[in-house]
Formats: structure tokens, C-alpha cells, sequence
């Protein structure tokens, strides 16, 4: 009788066994009476019996466990066709096969009458053997005929051997359990486009760059702008490449934006190459997430991670053959980042030949490693398209597509378009209905109109959600089951928790609640905590047996001695569940989660938060105000993203509620309190302060600017006794208006959005724009896509900024110069006054009256510090951004108009930006930049010389 072998260990025998492949539901009956025949015909077999199928026990034993395989068999039903695991056996045993002579079979055996050869579940060789309405004693004999012989070796001895007595063998052995992971993972990645930022260090002068080092006294000269070019961001269609390319960085994201998935696809490029070619780097896939003990070094819990192959990890990194991807950065502990994160750059950083890459939330990088960041952006709706086609074929990926724009309503207003000759792409990407194509535009009905901005364009789409890779991957497992689709974040969540519950096995309403009960106290230590994972026996206790293997079953948690959700947003969504019921129990107290001292700062409860409002999604008002006065900035996030509804009056509250706390110095002391406020009001579209945002004029939207008057009383000192400024001048000008505020995000939109505005080439005649100079660029600074509204408008160049004052000056009814940029001698007056003072308040430098290096780190909304305005009320004339002046830098005196238009020399900065210190933050300062650049630091305002009344 031939044994049947123990699913946790290796056969010691090294006898060729009978790979047995099925979904234990649906097929682990039958796999019995198969177990009984094998048996009897002298056939050794292996079948996985761990507790949980496709789990971490079956990851680390199915590799070895097809390496000693003579043959699989597959059980076929219909639930093994949608389980992912199944594929996953099957396609690496195909893999393992293909490179073994004799070639192993891989024989079906259809216990149902389905159709097993779609995209995912292709089977190659013996001719399915059916097991369905026939005699099943024939069909086992016709099976056994299709085995090799019991007494035959297929298995090299050296592949075989139950440990592996060389590096190389530890190598094979490691990459084999890593294909293995990486196939389940990245088989269906869809590429990911975003954009990189090279670092580019400057010894001798400083540049407009967020991440370069500090200024110090020796570096005060201006940088030569051409230089600059190279550190705008540069834009890339595949993650993946754009790592090679740059061989060392930080991958940021949103939340389940993919950076996990796009390291196991780097995975599988570098499992394939080192395989094939010894010398090869052998990719080091290592999740930070359970780098739990204190003070553990990195080496060692790398050392740890990789089993037997750690043993040899110190020779790999001296040896640079390995490839280091670090996943989870954010997923450390709250209270060992700071350490963990300098041990993590301090590690990379001391092998500069290998290839490193750390993945981390976007929102959470708050300590800079140093390295190159490539950031990864949502799917735009082609994207989306390859997504649905990669995991459902053609027509089924259509399909959902379709739903995911709305459906049948949607489609009807499609071919409304269609027949008006608008693209696809403009159906999907303009940004408001095209006035410029009369068809459309005469075509389509308010009803039209109402569904497209609705189930297109509006934030609150499927689409809009589907743009996220985690959410559109559970917005095609919920399709795939139901045919029908969640209406927003919360419902999404719901349904596809419930499938999980239910893949398995059905669990009955009491269960399921159970269930989640107990998940939910069990995330809630984790965020609590700030872990992403728990001893088992914590969570056991939590849990309870039972309750532990249905969550392990169901693919919620992966079970082992830390205990983890299956992925970060599962375990904050549970958690959101666990805040709904504090909420329902104990009212405002919840809201102690954010600490009054510090409550602008990233604690981990962010997501649970969005989640938490997408519960409620008819009306999310109870979250917002359990919210509004503990943390606006959430409060706002879960306005945008959680796809609830939010009422016109809460807005309206929330709106009164923040602007109050805007400028209220006495009890938001901070400005990074204030600055927090204001990310909120812009995030939310709640700021229309005059002067900030936008007002209807002749059914055009347009920016509401105030205009502070600045009279020619008196001669006023300009320039400075420094090197790096003009020599100081005495100079009078006439009076003049000038804008309060920087232009806002929200103003410049409206430049972009008239059908008569930035498209139109007549605003730049007379300038050397090309058309990549006139191409409008997204602000760099927003919540994942969603700008601040009311921060300054920076990602702006001087062609553009001169183009869209000669727009407002034409839409306000003025003549081209009763509307500008200032030539510098204005805006310096207009920031000093007449009294010689050196920033736009008396007195010394002050941290907490502008927005420079040592405040806030990013733009800020304009308005939050009021104690720092100029002596005629006039605001943000130090930090924030740099802003265009009109004028030449090398003669200022010609003041950049007409004649000196049609040239390419530089323009004058003025103001210093949230990146730089004191000395640049001088009202004095003069600063210079090409015309043609656009950078994260650099904005504009506007000088009047002949205001509309209708701003007055």
C-alpha cells in the first residue's frame, strides 16, 4: 500500500506522488474515493489539508509539493473554476512541468459538466476524464491508465532532496515559494502610470525643489533656472519600469493603489530572471508589516523572513546579488517609525549597487528617506477598461465597464455624443460639457447633462471608485457574483466582505454577525495600536477558535504566529465598523481618538474614518459631526472620498464652523491647526471667502478677487544692503490695486474650464510659448486628485500666468493692462510699505506669520495668517509660493511689456515659498526663473491698475 503522505511535511521517501488539486467544498468528497484508488494501485499522492485553503501553509508546501509530483490531477467543478488558488496550483505546475523531462501530465477530471478551458484555467495534454453521469469505476481505471507508473521516478534526486545542501538550491527553493505568491498576485496587474521625481542635490545654490537640503549661509546665490528643468516630475505608463529605470526609491500611493501588487509583478520579472541565470539578483520581497520587535535590527528580521536562505543573506548583499523590495513602510509601528524608518534608509543606503525600492501610503512618507520617489496615480478609465478585461475576458469586462459608467442611462447619452461626432475620450474625460463642440452642446438635454456629470465626471461615481486598483478588484469579484454593483465605498465593502463569508461556506446571519463582531474588536486593537498584525494567541482570545478559522477560511485574516487582515484597508474597514457602533453607544466621545494637542497629525485612523462615513451612505452627517470639531481635515477626506452624501445645510455648517476657526489665533494657535482647517475647507469646496473663490458674472464663473489699493503717498525704500539682493534704491510709483491673495487653485480652474479661456491661443500672442508651455498641469499639491481649492495655484508658468491675466482683464470688461502681473517695484512696495521693514510684518523673522521652511511643509490656504499681512492688508507676501512678477530680471526697469514680451530671458521671483528660510522669506529678496518652467513652489497675483466695480 503506498502511503498517503502528511500535508505538512515533504515525503522523506522522495517516492513521485499524485498531485491532487480541488476546492475542498465541492470536491473533497470525491478526493476520498480518488485517494482509495491511488492507493490501491500503488500510487503515493500529496493533497493540501491545511487549515486554510491558499494560505500561508499552503504557499510555503504546494512549491516543494510539485516538485516531487509524477502527475496532477485536478478536480474540475464549477466553484474550483473561480478560486483562485486552484489556477494558481494549475498554472505553476504548468510552469515546473514545462522544464522537466519526462513532462508530467496534468489530467482533469470533470465531477460536473462545466467548461474548464477559459482564460485562466487552460489545461494542456490527456483528455478530461468525466466523472459525471457515467460509470465511475471505468473512469477511474481510465485514469489510473493515464498516470505514469507508481514504480517510475520522474523527479531529479537533486531537485528532490528534502533540504537543499547548497546556496543555490536555497535559492531555487525561495524563488519557487516566491512564484508561487507572485502568481495569485500579479498575474492580472494592470500597469500603473504616475510620475517620478529624481533628486537632484545642489552643492553651491539652492533650488525650487521640496526635497533638496536646507539653505544654508553659503547658499543663497540664485541657481541657474535651466538647471531646473530636470527636477519637474517626469510622467510613466508602467511602474515597473520606471523602478528599473531608476534602481533606487520610495513608491508611493494611495490606499490599495497598487504598490503592493506593482513589487510582486518587479517580483515575478526578477523570480523569472534568476532562475534562468545564476548570477542574477534574487529579488527579496519583505513586508515591513511584521517588523514588530523593538529593536530588532533590519538585517536581522530580513535574516528571519527568508527561512533558510537568511542564513546566507549578509553574503547575497556583499556579493550585490540581491534586490531589495520593501513593502508597508507606513505599516511600521507608529511609536518605532522615526527609528525604523532611519535603520531602513541607513540599510539601503549602505548597498548603492543594489537595487531598492520601499513602498508607503502617500499621505504616511513623513520622513523623507532621501531617494527618488516614483508615485503611482489611480486608473484612468482606459486603465479601468484593461483591469475588467484582464480579470473577465472581453465581453465581460465590457460589461462591467459599462455599469461602472452608469449603465444603460449612461450608454443612451454615449451614443448622443457619438452621433454629435464627439471622441470616446472626450465623452470620458472632458472636464465640463464641450461648448466648444456646438453638436454636443445643442444636442444633449438637462437630463443628459445631469446623468453624464453625475456617473462620468462626478467625484461620487463607480468610476470615480474604480479608479482605486483594491477597490476596482472588489468591484469585479462583487460583479462577477452578483451582476449588479454596490453604489458606493461602504455598500462595496459590505458585499464584498459578504462573499468572503460566504465563499466557502454559507454562514448563516447570526455567524456572519459574529463574525464581524469579532473582527471588528480585533482591528480595533490593531488600529488602537498602530499594528497591522497581532500575536494568534492575542487574537485568539479575541476571536475564539471557531470564529478564527471561519476568518481564515473566508481570506480575511492570514493565520500563522502574527496574525494579519488579508489586506491594511480590510482591517480598516473593520475597524470603521467597530467606530459606527462607539459612535452609536457613546456619541462625541469617540472623537478622543484625536488628541486637541495634536490633532492635525496622521494617527492610522484616517481610512477607518472614509470608511466609516461610507457606511452611512445616504446621509453621512452623524459621522461629520462626530468629526467637524476633532479633526476637519478627516471630516472633509470622508466628504470626498467615502461616496455617502453629504446635505447642502451640513455643508453649509461645516463651512461656518471651519472659516471661524481659519483665522482664530487664540484658540488654533498652531498654524499647523490652521493649515489643517484650511486643507479641509478646500478639500470640501466649503471656501468662498472673497478674494479666494469664485462668483458667477455674465453666467461665467470667475475669480472673486479683492483688490487692496496701495497709494503713491510717499517714495519707499527698495532693494536691500545684501548680495543677494538689488542695491537699495529710492522709488516712486503710482497708486495701484493689488490683489490680497496669490490667484487660488479655484480661481485659476476657472481660466481652464471657460470654453474661451486657456485653450485659446490668442491669450499668449506676442509670447515664445510653445505648445507644451501653454499645456496646464495639474497642482502638484492635492488629496489623491482632489485639490485644495483654496491653496495658491502653483504648477504655473509666466506664460501662463501673463495669459490668464490678459483672460480675466478681457471677461471683467478692461483694457489688456488695467489687469496684470506687478513688475517687481509694485510688488515689493506692496509687501514693505514705506517704513523699510524686512519681511511684511515689523520686526524680526517669525515662524508662525508665514508659511516657510520651518512651518508646514506643503502651500497652505491663503488667509490663515493674518498677523503676518503687509502694511496695506495685503497677504502671503512671504512664503506660501514664489510669485511671477512681469518685469526682466537683468532690467527690471523694462518691466517685461510689449517689446520685451517676444523673449525667453528670465523673470523675477518674488516672496520665497514654503520650502525656504528666513532669508529667502524677505520682502527685499529677488529671485529668477525661465519663463517656460513650472514648479511646485511658484505662483502669481495680480495688480489692478483700474478695478471693475463690481469688485469693490
Amino acid at each position: 500500500m503506498a502511503p498517503s503522505l502528511n500535508p505538512h511535511t515533504i515525503n522523506d521517501e522522495r517516492r513521485p506522488t499524485v498531485f491532487i488539486s480541488y476546492h475542498r467544498a465541492s470536491g473533497g468528497a470525491f478526493s476520498q474515493q480518488l485517494i482509495a484508488a491511488l492507493t490501491a494501485a500503488g500510487h503515493a499522492h500529496w493533497i493540501d489539508q491545511s487549515e486554510v485553503e491558499g494560505g500561508q501553509d499552503w504557499a510555503r508546501l504546494i512549491p516543494v509539493a510539485l516538485r516531487n509530483a509524477s502527475a496532477m490531477v485536478v478536480i474540475v467543478t464549477a466553484q474550483a473554476l473561480t478560486r483562485d488558488w486552484v489556477r494558481t496550483e494549475i498554472q505553476w505546475a504548468r510552469k515546473q512541468f514545462d522544464r522537466r523531462q519526462p513532462k508530467p501530465p496534468i489530467i482533469p477530471l470533470l465531477l460536473e459538466d462545466v467548461a474548464y478551458t477559459d482564460d485562466y484555467f487552460v489545461l494542456e495534454g490527456p483528455t478530461p476524464i468525466e466523472f459525471f453521469n457515467c460509470d465511475q469505476a471505468r473512469a477511474l481505471e481510465k485514469l489510473l491508465r493515464a498516470l505514469p507508473p507508481a514504480s517510475v521516478s520522474v523527479v531529479p534526486t537533486e531537485i528532490a532532496a528534502p533540504r537543499p545542501a547548497n546556496l543555490r538550491q536555497l535559492e531555487e527553493a525561495y524563488l519557487d515559494r516566491l512564484s508561487i505568491s507572485e502568481l495569485r498576485i500579479a498575474e492580472k496587474y494592470t500597469p500603473l502610470g504616475g510620475a517620478s521625481q529624481q533628486l537632484v542635490r545642489r552643492v553651491e545654490m539652492p533650488a525650487l525643489y521640496e526635497h533638496l537640503p536646507p539653505l544654508g549661509k553659503d547658499r543663497q546665490r540664485p541657481v541657474e533656472a535651466a538647471a531646473l528643468e530636470q527636477l519637474e516630475p517626469r510622467r510613466f505608463d508602467d511602474a515597473v519600469t520606471e523602478i528599473l529605470k531608476l534602481r533606487r526609491a520610495v513608491l508611493l500611493g494611495e490606499p490599495g493603489g497598487g504598490k503592493t501588487t506593482t513589487l510582486w509583478k518587479l517580483a515575478a520579472k526578477l523570480v523569472t530572471q534568476a532562475m534562468a541565470d545564476p548570477t542574477q539578483p534574487i529579488p527579496l520581497f519583505i513586508r515591513l508589516k511584521e517588523w514588530t520587535t523593538a529593536g530588532q535590527s533590519l538585517l536581522a528580521f530580513m535574516a528571519a523572513q527568508l527561512g533558510e536562505l537568511g542564513l546566507h543573506l549578509k553574503q547575497l548583499l556583499d556579493n550585490g546579488r540581491a534586490a531589495l523590495l520593501l513593502d508597508g513602510l507606513n505599516e511600521l509601528p507608529v511609536e518605532e517609525r522615526k527609528e525604523k524608518y532611519e535603520a531602513v534608509q541607513q540599510f539601503i543606503e549602505a548597498h548603492p549597487d543594489l537595487l531598492a525600492v520601499v513602498s508607503c501610503r502617500e499621505l504616511d512618507y513623513t520622513i523623507d528617506l532621501g531617494f527618488d520617489r516614483i508615485t503611482v496615480m489611480p486608473l484612468e478609465a482606459e486603465g479601468i477598461q484593461t483591469f475588467a478585461r484582464n480579470y473577465l475576458g472581453a465581453e465581460k469586462g465590457a460589461a462591467l465597464f459599462w455599469e461602472l459608467l452608469g449603465g444603460a442611462a449612461t450608454r443612451a447619452v454615449w451614443e448622443v455624443w457619438q452621433k454629435a461626432e464627439a471622441s470616446f475620450d472626450q465623452f470620458l474625460h472632458a472636464p465640463d460639457i464641450p461648448k466648444e463642440n456646438p453638436n454636443v452642446y445643442g444636442a444633449t438635454s438637462v437630463e443628459h447633462d445631469r446623468v453624464w456629470k453625475e456617473k462620468v465626471r462626478g467625484p461620487q461615481s463607480l468610476l470615480a471608485l474604480a479608479r482605486n486598483p483594491y477597490m476596482m478588484w472588489m468591484l469585479t469579484r462583487v460583479y462577477l457574483r452578483r451582476g449588479t454593483l454596490p453604489d458606493n465605498r461602504g455598500d462595496l465593502f459590505r458585499e464584498f466582505v459578504e462573499e468572503l463569508f460566504n465563499e466557502r461556506e454559507k454562514l448563516t446571519a447570526d455567524e456572519q454577525l459574529a463574525l464581524t463582531q469579532g473582527l471588528a474588536r480585533v482591528a480595533f486593537e490593531m488600529q488602537t495600536k498602530a499594528l497591522t498584525v497581532l500575536p494568534d494567541h492575542r487574537v485568539l482570545t479575541l476571536l475564539g477558535e471557531r470564529l478564527l478559522k471561519q476568518a481564515g477560511s473566508a481570506s480575511l485574516l492570514m493565520l500563522g504566529a502574527q496574525v494579519q487582515f488579508t489586506h491594511q484597508l480590510l482591517q480598516e474597514y473593520f475597524a470603521a465598523q467597530y467606530l459606527r457602533n462607539a459612535i452609536n453607544d457613546e456619541g462625541k466621545q469617540a472623537a478622543s481618538i484625536w488628541k486637541p494637542e495634536n490633532w492635525w497629525e496622521r494617527n492610522n485612523w484616517e481610512e477607518a474614518a472614509v470608511l466609516l462615513a461610507g457606511l452611512a451612505s445616504d446621509d453621512c452627517t452623524n459621522v461629520l459631526e462626530w468629526l467637524a470639531d476633532a479633526n476637519p481635515e478627516v471630516a472633509a477626506q470622508c466628504i470626498v472620498r467615502s461616496g455617502a452624501h453629504t446635505p447642502d445645510a451640513t455643508r453649509a455648517r461645516l463651512s461656518d464652523l471651519w472659516l471661524k476657526r481659519l483665522t482664530d489665533l487664540k484658540n488654533d494657535k498652531s498654524p499647523l491647526a490652521r493649515a489643517a482647517v484650511g486643507r479641509a475647507l478646500g478639500l470640501a469646496n466649503l471656501d468662498n471667502r472673497k478674494g479666494v473663490g469664485i462668483f458667477r458674472h455674465n453666467g461665467i464663473d470667475l475669480p472673486n478677487l479683492e483688490l487692496k489699493q496701495i497709494p503713491a503717498d510717499k517714495k519707499f525704500q527698495y532693494g536691500h544692503k545684501d548680495e543677494s539682493d538689488s542695491p537699495p534704491q529710492t522709488i516712486s510709483l503710482d497708486g495701484f490695486y493689488i490683489s490680497r491673495f496669490p490667484v487660488t487653485v479655484a480661481q485659476f480652474q476657472t481660466f481652464v474650464a471657460d470654453a474661451e479661456g486657456a485653450s485659446q491661443k490668442r491669450w499668449y500672442e506676442g509670447l515664445k510659448a510653445t505648445d507644451d508651455d501653454r499645456e496646464i498641469r495639474a497642482p502638484y499639491f492635492n488629496y489623491f486628485n482632489h485639490a485644495y481649492a483654496n491653496h495658491p495655484r502653483e504648477s504655473v508658468n509666466w506664460y501662463q500666468a501673463v495669459a490668464f491675466t490678459r483672460w480675466l482683464a478681457w471677461r471683467y470688461g478692461l483694457q489688456p493692462d488695467e489687469l496684470r502681473l506687478p513688475t517687481e517695484f509694485e510688488w515689493e512696495k506692496a509687501a514693505r510699505g514705506t517704513d523699510g521693514r524686512l519681511y511684511p510684518y515689523k520686526g524680526k523673522y517669525d515662524t508662525t506669520k508665514a508659511n516657510t521652511e520651518r512651518t508646514i511643509g506643503q502651500t497652505s490656504a491663503v488667509g490663515i495668517f493674518p498677523q503676518g499681512a503687509s502694511p496695506y492688508g495685503v497677504e502671503e507676501m512671504s512664503g506660501n509660493v514664489w510669485e511671477w512678477c512681469l518685469s526682466n530680471y537683468d532690467n527690471p526697469a523694462r518691466e517685461a511689456r510689449d517689446e520685451d514680451l517676444n523673449t525667453e530671458q528670465s523673470r523675477v521671483l518674488r516672496g520665497g515659498s514654503w520650502g525656504y528660510d528666513s532669508v529667502i522669506a524677505r520682502a527685499a529678496y529677488r529671485y529668477y526663473l525661465l519663463p517656460a518652467l513650472r514648479l511646485d513652489g511658484v505662483g502669481f497675483r495680480m495688480v489692478g491698475l483700474r478695478p471693475p466695480s463690481f469688485l469693490l
